[in-house]
């Protein structure tokens, strides 16, 4: 949406140039001059907002005040960012599998390769009313750190359990009063192998303090999107594998239910890998 909103004022910003200059009649500036003034102008749309944001989001996001009541326009922000960066990245997502996602509000746990993942999976799924527990350091990042914050992402410290508790009990209550399902990484850290690392069992606490099913989902293609930019396209899969029932994660220990999601994610992404590897 933000890409087309900027294509709409760069046309218009150019036939009003033409018109005003009087170059719109010379058949050279059908050819050249018209043509580099919509670029030049499409450019300039991206770059000034780009700092409207970034002067934006340091006045008036404060990191250190809870967010309990996100704000629309923020959230329309991040979204429009995530797929802004969709169009310049090259990134084309494909999601198979969403018809298996369950009624009513889920943790959605996935393997987790590339700063891109939340980026490819935010514009995808706010139709459903997702959100997101990420480390600290993210929410530091210039723009993107503070809407997420706005957005109402969770910050989740691994090295402090007083910390990781209070993340844990506000994800419970996003499920259990219908705010947000939430989506989770589970290995705490990006994998920069097509192993994955062992998932925390503490990841699955709050859908088993929720009474909540479990999504597993895998993402395959978001660590070649640096490799491929800007020469090649990237193809990012997003693929729901199965659920788990509630009664089986409120039966089971945390670290039964978080050992069936990684061998579920960690056999789908063998598939994705072995799959790509035979059409490349």
């Amino acid at each position: 949406m933000l890409v087309k909103i900027m294509a709409v004022l760069s046309l218009v910003l150019t036939a009003l140039t033409a018109s005003l200059t009087g170059i719109a009649g010379s058949g050279a500036a059908l050819i050249w001059i018209i043509p580099l003034m919509l670029l030049g102008f499409f450019l300039a749309a991206n770059v000034v907002y780009a700092l409207v944001m970034l002067i934006a989001t340091e006045l008036l996001i404060n990191l250190k005040k809870p967010n309990d009541n996100p704000k629309k326009f923020w959230n329309w922000n991040l979204e429009a960012i995530a797929d802004w960066l969709k169009f310049w990245g090259r990134i084309k997502v494909h999601c198979i599998g969403f018809e298996k996602l369950p009624e009513g509000r889920f943790l959605m746990v996935c393997n987790h390769r590339s700063f891109f993942d939340p980026i490819v999976k935010i514009p995808e799924l706010k139709s459903m009313g997702m959100n997101y527990v990420s480390k600290p350091g993210n929410f530091r990042i210039p723009i993107a750190g503070k809407l997420m914050h706005a957005y109402g992402c969770l910050s989740l410290n691994r090295d402090n359990n007083r910390e990781a508790l209070v993340t844990i009990k506000r994800a419970t209550e996003l499920i259990t009063g219908d705010v947000s399902s939430i989506c989770i990484y589970p290995e705490g850290t990006r994998s920069v192998k097509n192993e994955m690392l062992p998932f925390h069992a503490g990841s699955f606490k709050c859908a088993q303090k929720a009474g909540c099913p479990v999504v597993m989902a895998a993402v395959f293609g978001t660590d070649l999107i640096q490799k491929n930019f800007p020469f090649k396209p990237s193809h990012v899969y997003i693929e729901i594998i199965d659920v788990i029932d509630s009664e089986f994660v409120k039966s089971h220990k945390t670290n039964e239910v978080a050992e069936l999601a990684q061998t579920a994610i960690q056999k789908k992404y063998d598939e994705l890998a072995k799959r790509s590897s035979a059409n490349a």
